[in-house]
């Protein structure tokens, strides 16, 4: 799963900052998305486009957070090592 079907699934409905995110995600047409199973660059990527579009510092800090989760479940599904706390 990518990372915009991830937040799709995940948190779109939610009342909270990763909610607020999935829904921003949603409306943006030009989001980048990944491809399922492909994390290195893409953090970076996506990290860069929400600054361009001017992000406040907590949807990014909400970003790297909800990154991470995303990273570690396609990690385990894939067999992969987890990332460090």
């Amino acid at each position: 799963m990518n990372f915009y079907n991830y937040m799709m699934k995940n948190h779109l409905n939610e009342k909270s900052p990763r909610g607020d995110l999935a829904r921003d995600m949603k409306q943006d047409r030009d989001f980048p998305k990944n491809k399922t199973g492909k994390f290195k660059g893409w953090k970076r990527l996506i990290k860069n486009y929400l600054e361009s579009q001017g992000a406040c510092y907590d949807c990014i800090m909400t970003f790297e957070e909800v990154w991470k989760e995303y990273e570690n479940c396609e990690r385990k599904r894939l067999n992969l090592p987890l990332l460090k706390e």
